[in-house]
């Protein structure tokens, strides 16, 4: 049976530790200084070296050959039975199975009570401490406090934070860091030589750029790789195996909206849609991939982003910083972060994305791109503004009029003025209702999608009352805030106090005609809308 690469190169010896510099150094100067502690905690991510180190501490202290530094003989009893698995004196505990209190008066306090068998210490390695029970806690509390002399604990852990700080306080706390891509790649190349085998860098750079940091993760997928047989492996045939990753996608995007180029980036999103890529999901990554670029930008840490990115990212992510701020970047997460409510109001999967990579390329600065705000920060500003000019009521103009220039600036067609009475009439506002929500966009934009699914399906008097073919979409127009804006709207339109009720109308004939005019005079779906407002269809 063959062993897994993870376990066949699992360090031998402390120079063998891919990365975790800070934590190596001190545990060997404590080692050939005879001042090992009684307690250790070794916290970080999954697959950074944790169990590994505490293996390389036990057979350190306990290595009967060892005269130079902290380096345990590999050759010696003790070392060989340690990574055996079958050393009496080095007890491994998964907490995750052993949760109670009663496993750890049983395998931990009754076992540390006696001396090692043939070393010098027993060591107690507690993996995923954290699961234990609160009174497992307090148990083991107590022999922490005051353990013998023969003993050390090291507790192991990915989450901290669930320790309680009785335990944290008794031990020397070590913090394991994810490996950096470049150092992973080096690791992963000695493995391929040591397999007397040959794979591409490239090969080796995907896998790194991959699994975040895990060394665990970066040996299973690179035996993934070997496994394809033969002496050499091509990119092309590790393909086969590797997932796909987003990252060259998201550098792009990135570049693109950094330097305004809104045709490639909207060819990019919709080459995505090609390749099968769930846009929701790329969204949230995209968004996690600026921010990682923004605590570059605040922080300078290159080492950091080293450990997300690889060589050539770093060195364009590097190259771009003087084309933004760090404003710049908290404008376009914001951005990006509002287009997810979008996701739930349409069906066009990269109609979100799309919008905000329009909005982000087409202003000059980013500083101009309109954030989610609330109608009150709006009107509160002190920067100085133009006079309001109110909105006269405006409708389409019929082939047998005379048409008339436009009242407004910001009207998006050429439209004529109607009395109030004309202007409030159910006919007028459905022949009208395209151009109607299309200057919505200057109000709320969220609101612009919800009203698209929806019509006016009934006036009486000041009341407005609009038919939604979903409930999602009435849900949005008649939350709080949406609903203020959505009335004041229409009393600009209108010259008049206008308040709207929204309903479900299951088989409303929504309008899909490109100028919002082919709606006619009646309401679409006569027989639910009389149903919803308990009357009769009369014909005439």
């Amino acid at each position: 049976m063959s062993i897994a690469l993870y376990r066949k190169y699992r360090p031998k010896s402390f120079k063998e530790v891919t990365g975790q510099n800070h934590i190596k150094i001190t545990l060997q100067n404590e080692v050939e200084t005879d001042h090992v502690g009684h307690a250790y905690l070794f916290c970080g991510p999954r697959g950074t070296g944790k169990t590994s180190m505490a293996r390389l501490l036990a057979k350190s202290v306990n290595c009967l050959n060892r005269e130079i530094g902290a380096e345990p003989c590999n050759a010696c009893d003790n070392c060989q039975e340690i990574m055996d698995g079958r050393s009496m004196d080095m007890i491994e505990i998964d907490a995750a199975s052993h949760t109670g209190v009663d496993n750890v008066r049983e395998n931990i306090i009754q076992n540390a009570r006696f001396t090692p068998s043939k070393s010098k210490y027993k060591v107690f390695i507690i993996d995923e401490v954290h699961m234990l029970s609160i009174s497992a806690f307090n148990a083991l509390l107590k022999i922490l406090e005051e353990p013998p002399k023969h003993v050390i604990f090291i507790l192991a852990t990915t989450e901290a934070h669930k320790i309680p700080a009785t335990i944290i306080s008794r031990c020397q706390r070590f913090d394991f860091k994810r490996i950096v891509a470049a150092d992973l790649v080096e690791r992963l190349r000695w493995i391929v030589q040591s397999e007397e085998m040959h794979v591409e860098d490239s090969i080796l750079q995907r896998i790194a750029k991959q699994v975040n940091g895990c060394v665990r993760d970066s040996e299973s997928l690179l035996a993934q790789v070997l496994s394809l047989g033969g002496k050499n492996i091509t990119l092309d045939q590790a393909e086969l195996i590797l997932p796909r990753s987003n990252d060259d996608l998201m550098l792009q995007l990135f570049e693109f909206i950094v330097k305004k180029q809104t045709s490639e980036g909207i060819k990019l999103v919709n080459r995505l849609i090609t390749d099968g890529v769930d846009i929701a999901q790329f969204l949230d990554s995209f968004v996690e991939f600026v921010r990682k670029i923004l605590v570059f930008s605040i922080t300078k840490n290159l080492e950091e982003l080293s450990r997300d990115f690889d060589e050539n990212t770093v060195q364009i992510v590097s190259d771009l910083t003087t084309q933004y701020t760090d404003r710049d970047l908290v404008n376009v997460i914001e951005r990006l972060l509002r287009s997810k409510d979008l996701f739930k109001q349409t069906n066009i999967a990269q109609l979100p994305l799309e919008i905000a990579i329009v909005d982000l390329t087409a202003a000059k600065t980013f500083n101009e791109v309109k954030i989610s705000e609330t109608r009150e920060t709006r009107d509160t500003r002190v920067t100085p503004v133009a006079p309001v000019v109110p909105i006269t009521p405006v409708f389409p103009v019929s082939p047998v009029e005379t048409p008339v220039a436009p009242v407004a600036a910001k009207t998006p067609m050429p439209l004529i003025e109607l009395s109030p009475e004309e202007a409030a009439s159910l006919a007028n506002i459905q022949a009208s209702w395209q151009t109607i929500i299309s200057s919505l966009g200057d109000e709320n934009y969220s609101l612009i999608m919800a009203f698209k699914m929806a019509k006016p399906i009934a006036l009486k008097e000041n009341t407005l009352t609009i038919g939604f073919l979903y409930e999602l979409q009435r849900k949005k127009a008649i939350d709080t805030k949406n609903k203020v804006v959505a009335e004041e709207f229409f009393q600009k339109i209108f010259n008049k106090k206008i308040i709207i009720e929204c309903v479900v109308v299951p088989n409303l004939v929504l309008d899909t005609s490109s100028n919002g005019n082919g709606g006619g005079s009646a309401p679409a779906s006569v027989d639910d809308v009389a149903n919803v407002f308990g009357g009769t269809v009369v014909s005439g």
